[in-house]
């Protein structure tokens, strides 16, 4: 069986670094995917930007292999969909059905354990679909994309010192060729392990207890004859010598194994790399099996968001702002949601279009949904809660899992009595309902035609040349891009399905912020001669 193209390393220097910026309007502190999304989403609204990451590349430990829809929405606003799911499709096409789930004392003993299976809901709601791809492989190309757009990236780049001020931040950067000063307006970190943001924020945050510590082992072994009959995407290894859980990375010869054990009687120096590989030998249920050891760290299910997003010029996002454990993807996906929510902020910001206290509606808004994913996470730190098995022991727990969809894309910012919505109908603080358009000879979603800048959706009983004319007066007023988009019945699928779905009433409209987030109703209080005051509202 032929194994998966290598992946590269990033090259850590490139042609800009010979002339380093010393200002620059954003400095980003960490790669992943939320740090390289948002130097994607900085691409798109116009913004110049530093990123640097201390790594050399890839991380060798494997991450989440699950890429939530409202990421892949994320990703086409950037135009970017079609080669994510071209990752995902060379990725499913190795796993050869590898997605079952198995328990027992080793992997060779295991068994099938029967789950329902798992649906993605809401496929109508969306013009996209949940994909799986890991995320080092999807890191990888956004990072391509990245440079092929001209973005300066800087690896085996690290922030080692900053001060600042009431202009910005200065950054001191130390890397292959030396130490730099880069001057930024605002820095974004999403990096939790930088020394000099942990020290200046602190560690004060809201946590859930760890209920598992684990020694993560990625290794490689060629397991086809012991696994070819054993195929899964999930091995709980319980009642053997070896307890914790043992998962397929590439679906070929990379495996990660998470052994449980007791931090109040063991350390990570128990484990060194002699013993590690006979506990996978032990897992695996073969003595004779070859093993390459690439990597094994210490970690905890425990999970932790920080108090504060932002201090002055500086502010937090994906692991620096929030951790939690792995099961669900939520990770990386909510930290490139987080990056959505800030970048046009920023940009209005540093435009001069908007006020700095919009920066603080970031944290307002992403904070609470860090908790609740953390919450979910925390249920599904239970092996058949993850699947949705209910048992004596999860019972009460599982009856809060909500699942990620209602998580990612169902969220209502601003509307603390009702979190989550049950449809996609236009409520303000939620993600612009998703219809079918043919605008000549394309198909487009109602997401589509929203961004980069703010978007009037108007339906066709709407006086199109009194929003225009209102649209204009709103440039003019605010600065902002600012544009309408009358939807003709003869665009939709069937008569007034955009009525419909947004709920709107004849002549109705729908105000979307550039992050896709609904900001007004023609039926609350919007209207043309409202829209000016609205949007100057919402970036005062």
């Amino acid at each position: 069986m032929g194994r998966a193209a290598p992946l590269r390393e990033h090259d850590f220097m490139n042609a800009q670094d010979s002339s380093p910026h010393t200002n620059v309007p954003v400095l980003i502190v960490g790669g992943g995917m939320p740090g390289i999304s948002a130097a994607l989403m900085l691409q798109y609204h116009g913004v110049d930007f530093v990123l640097v990451d201390k790594d050399n590349g890839l991380s060798v430990r494997p991450k989440a292999r699950v890429v939530h829809k409202r990421t892949v929405e994320i990703l086409r606003q950037l135009g970017i969909e079609e080669r994510m799911a071209e990752v995902a499709l060379a990725f499913t096409s190795r796993k050869q059905g590898a997605l079952g789930v198995r328990i027992g004392p080793t992997m060779m003993a295991s068994e099938v354990m029967e789950v329902a299976p798992r649906g993605y809901r809401g496929d109508e709601l969306s013009p996209v679909k949940f994909l799986f791809a890991p995320q080092e492989e999807a890191e990888q190309l956004l990072v391509d994309i990245a440079r092929e757009r001209g973005g300066d990236l800087r690896f085996q780049t690290d922030l080692t010192d900053f001060t600042e001020d009431a202009d910005g931040v200065v950054a001191t950067l130390t890397g292959p060729g030396g130490t730099t000063t880069v001057r930024a307006d605002y820095l974004i970190v999403v990096d939790g392990r930088n020394e000099p943001v942990r020290k200046a924020f602190g560690t004060s945050g809201w946590e859930l207890p760890a209920s598992q510590h684990y020694i993560s082992t990625y290794f490689r072994a060629d397991l086809t004859g012991g696994s070819s009959e054993r195929t899964f995407s999930q091995c709980r290894l319980v009642g053997g010598p070896v307890q914790g859980l043992m998962a397929s990375t590439n679906f070929i010869d990379e495996w990660s194994l998470y052994i449980e054990y007791d931090p109040a009687r063991e350390t990570f120096a128990d484990y060194p790399a002699e013993r590690c590989v006979e506990l996978v030998r032990t897992a695996v249920g073969a003595d004779d099996v070859e093993v390459e050891l690439l990597k094994h760290e210490a970690w905890d299910t425990g999970s932790w968001v920080a108090d504060e997003y932002r201090r002055g010029r500086v502010l937090l996002a994906g692991e620096a702002a929030h951790r939690q454990p792995p099961w669900g993807g939520y990770a990386p996906n909510l930290g490139l949601a987080d990056v959505h929510n800030l970048t046009w902020k920023l940009a209005a910001v540093l435009a001069g279009r908007a006020g700095d206290g919009l920066l603080d509606t970031y944290a307002a808004e992403r904070r609470q949904r860090a908790m609740i994913a953390a919450e979910q996470s925390a249920v599904m730190n239970d092996f058949h809660a993850r699947f949705g098995v209910e048992t004596p022991e999860n019972a009460a727990s599982l009856a809060s899992l909500i699942g990620m969809e209602p998580t990612m894309t169902r969220y209502r910012y601003g509307a603390p009595e009702q979190l989550h919505v049950e449809t996609l109908s236009g409520q303000t603080g939620t993600r612009v309902p998703h219809i079918w358009l043919t605008t000549g000879e394309r198909r487009l979603s109602t997401l589509d035609v929203c961004g980069p800048g703010f978007t009037v959706l108007t339906d066709s009983d709407t006086d199109t040349d009194g929003w225009r004319t209102a649209v204009a007066d709103a440039r003019a007023a605010t600065g902002l891009d600012i544009r309408v988009h009358h939807i003709d019945t003869a665009d939709t699928e069937t008569p007034d399905a955009w009525r419909i779905e947004a709920g709107l009433p004849e002549g109705g409209a729908l105000l979307v912020r550039p992050d896709q987030h609904v900001l007004a109703r023609s039926d609350q209080e919007l209207s043309p001669s409202t829209l000016v005051d609205i949007i100057k509202r919402a970036v005062a």
